[in-house]
């Protein structure tokens, strides 16, 4: 459930609100986790259903998540508890101990003990720190308004305590339609009766546009006994099918976009790193060669943009922002860069030493970590400009402060070299990934692994080089984190990891060789090796547009995109880094058009299917 549509659960429960479903509103709420009904909550609170409310919180959180949810855990549990000593049951209150409050003593014991302890009681109150114990109502009033700060404070429930509303007449609309296209949806073939088939009856909307409600086909479990090959349980679409059911939006002309190829005169080599500043005026790139290359634009508002060329800039004394490559082989390599919050400072690095350079100067400022082991990846830390963390090809993550030349902790858990490295403020963790196809959670209160869970990659898709690099990147929710590796891009959610969807590029595109979230995180950008670029809806997956390599390169079809950045304020701009060595800014033909134009819907033709690959938990099946 946590793969479909957000907005197609919100259109659901609407209906069933209206239509007075209340157990069913309730149970979907819990199981898609996308919506906590606090009002229905504080009922079950009010009314002494705990074991209601446990089990409708545990849809949104597990006792272990992080310190808000053991917290709202314990306090559900102590009251129960409570309460069953209070209307002298002491059988129950037994169970309660033995079954729910016994967990917490992992965490403390003196707690537990003392909980224990007013068993012996006659009447707990006795006890100093549970004197003020009024009556069970005035009880679950206390604890009632604890639960909602600490749900408010939980991470896990952002976003999920809003409900955005449709109208009754839209939403109608949408419901009938969704109907009309089961109905048409029953008239399809049968598929092969000897593919072993799951069904979905899921119905994915998207304002304005619905989607069908698909039977989908599920991969055979593989039978080499290697567990990273093991879905959850996995379901894709075929590439015939996406084609059929979806008229995409299929640019192969200049004229249906914007495209400037930036001005440079320096040698065609390799783009293989690409960012924007985080004002968005300027465009970073790292060749091949080590060499660092900077466009500014002089526009009104400052921003980049398609319509007027930048300045490729440089200092009046000439001098390059070249990464030291001494002893240095460069076709081993895996270069790494990452800019400073301040747009001030770069940090790089082309197999040999990191550099840390002055923007402004294109100075040196030093230089640090000589290899081995070589470094493959970094990031700066989110709340501090002088910590980095740094991924190495020994598979460790070091964990650097730059200003003191000091490495605080040294992280061990990946089986190659890491190649991609994300951190979230929101869930206070990094995120790492490698060419072991591993996703790896960090704590950064102690640098202790939290998760980690191995890419899916299906039969006959496997990767051509097993030092084939996999990228990690946080959606703006700081909560989704989008994996990037040549067979596929895939949506987690951390911390726990749950693998939400896939998309696969057909097997005649080639790989994919970089993808990354649009500013506002609706879109997800993807380059692929035959020189297109995807334009998908980042809550689906849905591949929206297609440009092919004749809208931008048209004189050479051989060029294709390496690397693919996205601008910080305009969602649908983005560049893409060439093997040429071009570098191109792309934007719709429109100023403040977008990718995602929606086919009209035609009589008798079924809408459009989802080209990504639903992902559901082992209790599906």
């Amino acid at each position: 459930m946590s793969s479909l549509n957000r907005e197609a659960v919100f259109l659901i429960l609407q209906f069933l609100d209206e239509e007075k479903f209340k157990d069913t509103v309730h149970k979907l709420e819990k199981e898609s986790g996308f919506y906590f009904n606090m009002r229905y909550f504080e009922e079950c609170v009010t009314n002494g259903e705990w074991d209601e409310v446990e089990q409708y919180i545990s849809g949104f959180t597990k006792v272990d998540d992080n310190k808000f949810s053991m917290k709202i855990f314990f306090e559900i549990r102590k009251q129960k508890y409570l309460e069953a000593l209070d209307r002298h049951d002491h059988a129950k209150a037994v169970e309660i101990l033995v079954k729910d409050l016994k967990e917490f003593s992992k965490f403390n014991e003196g707690i537990f003990k003392e909980m224990t302890l007013l068993l012996n009681l006659g009447n707990f109150r006795e006890k100093e720190q549970l004197s003020k114990y009024g009556d069970t109502k005035s009880a679950r009033a206390i604890v009632l308004a604890v639960l909602k700060k600490l749900i408010e404070a939980n991470p896990l429930f952002r976003d999920k305590l809003q409900f955005p509303t449709l109208k009754n007449l839209r939403l109608r609309t949408l419901i009938n339609q969704s109907l009309n296209w089961q109905h048409h949806l029953c008239k399809r073939p049968r598929l092969n009766p000897d593919i072993r088939t799951l069904f979905a009856d899921h119905t994915c909307l998207e304002s304005p546009c619905a989607y069908l409600p698909v039977a989908i086909l599920a991969d055979s479990i593989p039978k080499n006994g290697d567990s990273r090959s093991l879905p959850d349980a996995r379901l894709k679409y075929s590439d015939e099918e996406i084609s059929k059911a979806w008229k995409l939006t299929e640019l192969n002309k200049p004229s249906q976009l914007r495209s400037l190829r930036l001005p440079d005169c320096h040698l065609p080599v390799r783009i293989i790193g690409l960012t924007y500043t985080h004002m968005g005026g300027a465009i970073l790139a790292l060749a091949f060669n080590a060499v660092h290359k900077l466009w500014k634009w002089q526009t009104s508002d400052g921003k980049a943009t398609s319509s007027v060329p930048p300045q490729l800039w440089q200092p009046p004394n000439g001098i390059l922002m070249t990464n030291d490559i001494s002893d240095t082989r460069l076709e081993c390599a895996v270069p790494c860069f990452a800019l400073s919050k301040n747009d001030s400072y770069l940090l790089s690095t082309s197999g040999g030493k990191f550099s840390l350079f002055n923007i402004t100067t294109f100075k040196t400022m030093t230089t640090f970590m000589s290899p081995p082991p070589a470094a493959t990846s970094v990031a700066f830390h989110p709340n501090d400009n002088n910590i980095v963390a740094i991924g190495f090809d020994d598979y460790s993550i070091h964990i650097y402060n730059i200003r003191i030349d000091e490495v605080k902790s040294k992280l061990k858990g990946h089986q190659n070299r890491v190649t991609g490295l994300t951190f979230s403020n929101v869930l206070n963790v990094l995120v790492s990934s490698g060419a072991d196809v591993q996703l790896c959670v960090w704590s950064m209160d102690g640098w202790e692994m939290h998760t980690r869970k191995f890419l899916y990659i299906p039969h006959g898709r496997e990767s051509s080089s097993p030092l084939a690099p996999t990228g990690v990147q946080f959606h703006q929710d700081q909560i989704h984190v989008l994996a990037v590796h040549e067979t596929q891009i895939a949506i987690y959610e951390a911390p726990r990891l749950d693998c939400l969807m896939q998309w696969f590029p057909p097997e005649s595109s080639g790989s994919v060789t970089d993808a990354t979230y649009s500013c506002d995180g609706q879109l997800i950008y993807a380059s692929i090796k035959d020189g297109s670029v995807c334009v998908l809806t980042a809550t689906t997956l849905q591949l929206r547009s297609r440009i092919t390599p004749a809208a931008y390169i048209p004189l050479n079809p051989r060029v294709y995109p390496v690397v693919i950045a996205a601008h910080p304020s305009e969602p649908n701009q983005f560049a893409i880094g060439l093997t040429d060595g071009g570098v191109h800014v792309i934007e719709p033909p429109e100023s403040g058009g977008s990718w995602c134009v929606a086919p009209p819907l035609e009589s008798g033709v079924g809408p459009s299917v989802n080209s990504a690959q639903l992902v559901q938990d082992d209790s599906g099946l």
